[in-house]
């Protein structure tokens, strides 16, 4: 009897123990590269078993991607977890892949929304092929007919700038946080594009919908998480904080995109001029649908689309601004020559408005220096979906790319003291503003920013008008708050006060 006990124990534990080889296989299986031994770009460091190059995204990751750049140079690889994703420095390995190799590294990879949420290949940020190729084009269509770019859209930031400079005025020279006040502002020209109208900044509703979609952006976990966030998101509790982040994207859908949507779909008639971006984009869906022409347009897209012009119309243009004013702090004589020049070109008795921006260009050259040393939006994340080479590097189908785009803003061989705020590197010696090749805030190739003609006329309106008013001074002047910045979805200053002082004209 003993002995058939000590054989079935025996035979257990063969079994276990033959699971768990197999389990030890499937696993490392999965997280080997598939291309691992070919030409693909090098690594920085031998990867871990299992977790691969994972811990090396732990921290600020410009940080580390920097210092791995001089370990493996400017194209290299990363296992995450299987995962093979390949590192892009440098203005010309870019262009290679976003414009000559663009037809196979247009597509964005599955991302934190599309993983948590459900919305994979939705909208304008995060669909692929032939439906991106229909958001795009109809939101783009939409945005031109409502001014994008052009004087209707002026006059409507033009409105939105003068509440919001009557609000810091009203401060009077108290210090205030400013990033809350500026995306406020900013979202609500985004707001009379997408549902007609604007918000009072102090509307529980509009509030509400402020703090989800900040959620979205300073709530999403870190790329170690991301990698493994439907996994983590099943544990108990919220230890990653996916779920916080869940519930900010969930609120969004629900209470702000889906419910503007119905609020719409009420009154809608195909024959009537559309009002907002929801209803033209209503309109043409329905418009297809009766005529039975094959479309991916539908609300589901549709949510995703407004969703997407918030963030790429609200985020990256309210973050740039406060920028802009973080840099005058730590450089007074800079706002002092914008000031002279707004004097000089427009006077102080009016308001400015877009007829006034061609003749401002230390304004501008100041915008642009911001842009390219802030670099909010360093990191453009792309699908390889067919093999191709650069630098005799192969570049695998199913890998994903990061490109650094502040690699270009940032370059020391391309930009002379690279790391100092110098407005002037913009201008020729009769003060007219150069273009620079390098200088891509907006991106590079087909899936460029949709929204960078807005982006430029709220930058210019925004920050000409706050210099023109008023003398940006920190709410310490023995202790400038810091010029290091806080990575999320986009590169934000760290928090800091600043007061607003009415020039005595």
């Amino acid at each position: 009897m003993l002995s058939y006990l000590l054989s079935a124990l025996t035979s257990s534990w063969s079994l276990i123990g033959s699971f768990l080889a197999l389990l030890v296989f499937w696993a490392w299986s999965k997280t080997k590269l598939k291309y691992e031994g070919s030409n693909i770009p090098p690594f920085p460091a031998p990867a871990k078993p299992f977790l691969g190059h994972l811990l090396l995204m732990k921290g600020d990751i410009m940080e580390n991607i920097s210092w791995m750049r001089k370990k493996a140079g400017d194209i290299f690889s990363l296992n995450l977890a299987g995962q093979h994703l390949i590192v892009v420095h440098g203005i010309e390995n870019m262009r290679q892949i976003l414009v000559k190799h663009a037809e196979f590294a247009s597509d964005r990879p599955v991302d934190m929304s599309s993983q948590v949420v459900g919305e994979e290949n939705h909208g304008m940020l995060t669909s692929r092929g032939p439906n991106w190729k229909e958001q795009r084009s109809t939101s783009v269509n939409i945005l031109r007919d409502f001014g994008m770019g052009k004087d209707m859209m002026a006059k409507k930031t033009e409105s939105e700038v003068q509440i919001y400079i009557e609000k810091l005025a009203s401060f009077q020279g108290q210090a205030i946080d400013l990033p809350l006040l500026t995306n406020a502002a900013v979202c609500n020209v985004v707001c009379s594009i997408i549902v007609g109208d604007r918000f009072d900044y102090d509307d529980k509703y509009f509030r509400r919908m402020m703090d989800n979609l900040n959620g979205f952006i300073l709530k999403a976990p870190s790329p170690v998480v991301f990698y493994a966030a439907t996994i983590l998101k099943k544990l108990p509790g919220d230890l990653f904080s996916i779920k916080e982040w869940e519930a900010s994207v969930n609120d969004l859908n629900e209470n702000f995109c889906k419910y503007q949507i119905n609020r719409n779909k009420k009154d809608l008639n195909l024959d009537n001029e559309p009002e907002n971006f929801i209803i033209a984009y209503l309109q043409e869906m329905q418009k297809k649908k009766e005529s039975n022409v094959p479309t991916h347009l539908d609300e589901p897209n549709l949510v995703s689309n407004i969703k997407s012009l918030f963030l790429a119309g609200t985020e990256t243009t309210s973050t740039t601004i406060n920028w802009c004013v973080l840099f005058c702090l730590h450089h007074p004589e800079v706002q002092e020559k914008v000031f002279n020049e707004i004097n000089t070109h427009v006077g102080t008795a009016r308001a400015l408005n877009k007829s006034d921006i061609p003749n401002l260009h230390y304004l501008s050259a100041v915008i642009r220096e911001t842009q390219r040393l802030s670099g909010v939006a360093p990191l453009l994340p792309r699908l390889v979906t067919e093999n191709f080479e650069v630098q005799g590097y192969l570049i695998p189908k199913d890998s994903q790319l990061m490109l650094n785009l502040n690699s270009a803003l940032q370059d020391e061989e391309t930009w002379k003291d690279a790391d100092k705020f110098y407005p002037e590197r913009f201008l020729d010696e009769n003060g007219h503003i150069i273009k620079r090749n390098e200088f891509i805030p907006f991106g590079l190739g087909r899936r460029i920013c949709p929204g960078e003609a807005l982006a430029r006329v709220e930058l210019a309106l925004f920050l000409a008008s706050m210099f023109q008013r008023f003398r940006f001074e920190p709410e310490d002047p023995s202790e400038l708050p810091t010029l290091k910045g806080v990575i999320a979805l986009t590169l934000t200053p760290k928090p800091y006060k600043v007061r607003f002082l009415e020039r005595s004209i």
